[in-house]
């Protein structure tokens, strides 16, 4: 598909379910392999077609037919936490540790990360597994694929009433742009980040 991007747009409403996952990654970091089918050479690229002037952009992505894997509750595979306390954020294992500030643009001194890129910076790494999970099944090389994650805060009337919103941008070199597409869908189907953000992510909230 070259540098063509492809970009996908969620309402609200547009809950499209997407086929059971095994997690972001799981497949490839459990066995140090790639899932069966991907090719042991890289195969030739095609040549490139002129780049469009303007991205094409999917309101509604076609909805994908849920796999029939008998249902039931999930099983945990690996949970993550971390903490929020005093202007910083880390994880309980020490690898994340860096200072949050709120940025310029929402009246704050700027200068450290915030919760909105913490997020895109997980959404996009979390996709890209997906994305390269799904290629691999199907024999596809993604090593050159790039996903960007822009995360948007929102707000309503006068009211604190916030929300946000997310633009995925890929770009997968030297694919067939029909491929390319298929590929995304699917990606976007089994992607825990996707299906969170289109289907509802179960929360608790406590209090210690």
């Amino acid at each position: 598909m070259s540098e063509e991007i492809r970009r996908f747009t969620h309402l609200p409403s547009d809950r499209a379910p997407g086929p059971d996952y095994s997690g972001p990654g799981v497949e490839a970091e459990l066995t140090g392999r790639m899932p069966e089918g991907r090719p042991a050479e890289r195969p030739e690229r095609p040549e490139r077609p002129e780049r469009h002037e303007r991205p094409e952009r999917l309101e509604r992505p076609a909805r994908l037919e849920r796999l029939e894997r008998g249902g039931g509750p999930y099983d945990d595979l690996y949970t993550a936490r971390a903490s929020s306390a005093l202007g910083k954020v880390a994880s309980d294992d020490g690898m994340l540790d860096v200072r949050v500030k709120a940025p310029g643009e929402l009246g704050g001194p700027g200068g450290a990360t915030n919760p909105e890129q913490l997020l895109a910076a997980a959404y996009a790494s979390c996709f890209h597994n997906s994305l390269t999970l799904v290629a691999g099944r199907q024999g596809v090389r993604t090593c050159d694929a790039t996903v960007e994650t822009a995360v948007t805060l929102r707000k309503r009337g006068t009211a604190d009433d916030y929300t946000i919103a997310t633009d995925l941008t890929v770009r997968l070199p030297g694919v067939e742009p029909a491929a390319a597409r298929r590929l995304v869908e699917q990606a976007h189907g089994e992607c825990p980040y996707s299906r969170a953000f289109m289907q509802g992510a179960e929360v608790h909230v406590h209090l210690a």
